[in-house]
């Protein structure tokens, strides 16, 4: 039983059966509805805190999950080979104390209490996110002015604190004056210093539904996402090997963790996909699958735009 969402598909790529599952893993403490459940809580947990994880099976001619304990589903299957490639990211509130007042206006007054009364719940929080998923590339989506902006200011200044001798850049467009911030520790001295902090400017950058636009920011998380990888692993009758592991992971955040945390969490998703599939040969080098209109009609309907906070 999961407190969460489950999806699963079966498609064909290049004649090459595919079961696609999307399992979206929601923490049981605090959780809640939007305006009502906003940022940390002393105990480190961040609100509508999710765990999205992208399953993809090749090989097993079930059509189902099978691949994970071939010996005890039905019929003779010691000649098949399972490959199960997974690839999980997070989206959560932004970590500090944070709250909209309930005024029946439409958009409640927007609270920030001091960030420093948040340095300890914050780093209770990262210190479990690190400890589950390695370095944390925390993607920040909120915008830059308006009422958003003191929780990108409040986010930025917790990172700040929490990671060593902390480097600050930052990238301009024609639009605004910032279209990306990073935030990075200059040491790895501690290990706060595995958290890396990039704003993205969504407001600006994908405005008139240029969604394509986000793709600016896979070019700004560069070497992080290669060298991230993904699970996969390998099943053949009794025996089964892993041949990588995921290495990190990336925490996606806007003020609800909703509709601009879905394009961005997608993206990536459709990234790796086509990262795996060249990795284990069902596509050629430069193809990718979005070009397979099964696949898109699978992908677009039920899945990553589907409201799973």
């Amino acid at each position: 039983m999961i407190f969460g969402y489950l999806k699963i598909s079966t498609i064909v790529i290049k004649n090459t059966p595919l079961t696609f599952v999307l399992i979206t893993r929601k923490c049981r403490h605090r959780a809640g509805t939007r305006y009502l459940t906003r940022g940390v809580d002393e105990a480190g947990n961040a609100s509508n805190f999710n765990e999205t994880e992208q399953v993809v099976i090749v090989g097993d001619s079930s059509g189902g999950l099978g691949g994970y304990d071939q010996s005890t589903i039905g019929g003779n299957r010691e000649s098949e080979t399972v490959q199960v490639l997974s690839y999980v990211q997070t989206r959560g509130s932004v970590p500090v104390y944070w709250a909209e007042v309930n005024n029946l206006s439409y958009t409640p007054k927007l609270q920030i209490r001091g960030v420093d009364t948040a340095v300890k719940a914050a780093r209770t929080h990262f210190d479990e996110q690190i400890r589950l998923y390695g370095d944390n590339y925390m993607v920040n989506l909120v915008n830059q002015k308006g009422r958003e902006e003191r929780v990108k200011a409040a986010y930025e200044q917790i990172v700040k604190i929490l990671v060593s001798a902390p480097a600050e850049s930052k990238q301009a467009s024609e639009k605004t004056s910032e279209r990306f911030r990073e935030i990075e520790s200059t040491t790895r001295e501690q290990k706060m210093d595995r958290l890396h902090y990039i704003y993205f400017d969504f407001h600006h950058e994908c405005r008139g539904l240029r969604w394509d636009r986000a793709l600016l920011l896979l070019d700004r998380l560069g070497s992080g996402l290669v060298e991230q990888k993904y699970f996969h692993s390998v099943n053949g009758g009794a025996t089964s090997s892993v041949q990588c592991y995921q290495q990190s992971v990336v925490r996606t955040n806007c003020m609800d963790c909703l509709d601009r945390t879905n394009v961005i969490q997608s993206m990536l998703a459709r990234y790796t996909l086509n990262r795996q599939m060249v990795d284990i040969g069902v596509l050629a080098p430069g193809e990718n699958v979005e070009g397979y209109a099964n696949f898109e009609f699978m992908f677009r309907n039920g899945t990553y735009h589907s409201n799973h906070e």
